[in-house]
């Protein structure tokens, strides 16, 4: 069976689900095709493992009479189904998505939607584009339940897929982060691994860490190049007297992340409500790096909203409504630090783990 992704964002390493659904695929033996646009920014994904994978790439508009991104991936997207039709095409971003809405009017192919990240309720068009998909995959039954709400869904055109990473579960603790950052081996690192920026109120955290006592560090390591990013740049400023805020700002491949996140302590997953409204409310399965922490036998402290509240149900985490909160709850969960760590991968197994959701793609497609 032949699936062409179409990806418009040049990173499909920062989407873990959806490179866990790409690699699921080509173990079972699917050929796949892979048309995205790239940036000198972000590492391009490592696919060579697989002989099924291809990977076509265009380079994104960088000057002003340059072809458009979006015209570029359009090309290559109809020379694909011409030529090298596959029998799924899946949109992995807005963009994408409505793409392939379109063109599913003139070829006949089964159209899946990734939902990357939850639509624009404002925008009738990104309505359209979940409406018109053959299935839709999204993370958990919040999001599901939320588009429900603006959207006419089937129940057998939902898939679920937590933002879950492939790589297996990670239980060998090391000094990664020390090592590489030069960090005296008896401090706590606190890591806050991903994005950076005011969505994640990194600069907030920053500050409270000033705050924190010798023994607790701040990394953040940040998933690609950011040393010209004026936000990166404020941050930096902030701290740059400190030595308790440090920078990890080289991207790693997926297994190296897992090595990077397992020498932390604890994880930082905070997201901010004023910038990202109902997408952090309904946030859920869909924060990678809480998935990733936990794989890591890592607890998490994160934002306090509903939909991450299985944190502390599983006795993994904490929640907390601002980040000067943060150095009560990281004495709360080093004062039962084990008990955190083994509720860590409990609750990983249970929520995050990809098998049987990845078992209900794959019956899906083969069934279709």
């Amino acid at each position: 069976m032949k699936v062409t992704l179409l990806l418009r964002v040049p990173f499909l390493d920062k989407i873990p689900n959806l490179k866990t659904l790409v690699v699921d695929l080509a173990k079972r033996g699917f050929d796949i095709t892979i048309i995205s646009a790239f940036n000198e920014n972000y590492p391009v994904s490592d696919l060579s493992g697989f002989s099924n994978v291809k990977m076509v790439l265009v380079k994104q508009r960088t000057k002003k009479f340059e072809l458009p991104t979006s015209a570029k991936l359009l090309l290559a997207t109809i020379k694909n189904i011409l030529f090298s039709k596959s029998i799924y095409y899946i949109g992995g971003d807005n963009y994408a998505s409505h793409l392939l809405m379109i063109l599913k009017k003139y070829f006949s192919f089964t159209y899946i939607n990734f939902i990357l990240e939850y639509p624009d309720i404002n925008k009738p068009v990104e309505l359209n584009e979940i409406e018109a998909a053959n299935y839709i995959i999204t993370h958990d039954h919040w999001h599901a339940e939320f588009i429900s709400k603006y959207c006419k869904l089937r129940n057998d055109q939902i898939l679920f897929l937590p933002n879950s990473s492939y790589t297996d579960e990670h239980r060998v603790h090391n000094n990664y982060l020390a090592e590489c950052l030069q960090i005296p081996s008896d401090k706590n690192i606190i890591l806050h691994s991903g994005g950076l920026g005011k969505w994640f109120c990194s600069k907030e955290l920053a500050k409270a860490a000033m705050q924190w006592s010798k023994d607790n560090v701040l990394v953040f390591h940040t998933s690609h190049i950011v040393e010209h990013d004026s936000y990166f740049q404020s941050v930096k400023s902030l701290v740059s007297d400190s030595e308790k805020v440090f920078f990890s700002t080289k991207p790693v491949t997926n297994e190296e992340l897992d090595r990077l996140v397992a020498s932390a302590k604890i994880g930082i997953a905070l997201y901010s409500l004023a910038e990202l409204g109902y997408r952090a409310e309904n946030m859920g399965l869909a924060a990678g790096k809480i998935g990733n922490y936990l794989k890591c036998g890592i607890p998490v402290i994160a934002t306090k909203v509903h939909s991450l509240s299985y944190l502390e149900d599983y006795q993994c985490g904490i929640l907390v409504d601002n980040p000067f909160q943060i150095i009560d709850a990281i004495n709360v969960i080093l004062q039962n630090y084990d008990n955190y760590a083994k509720n860590s991968y409990t609750c990983y197994n249970a929520l995050w783990h990809p098998k049987k959701y990845l078992d209900k793609i794959y019956e899906t497609f083969i069934n279709k």
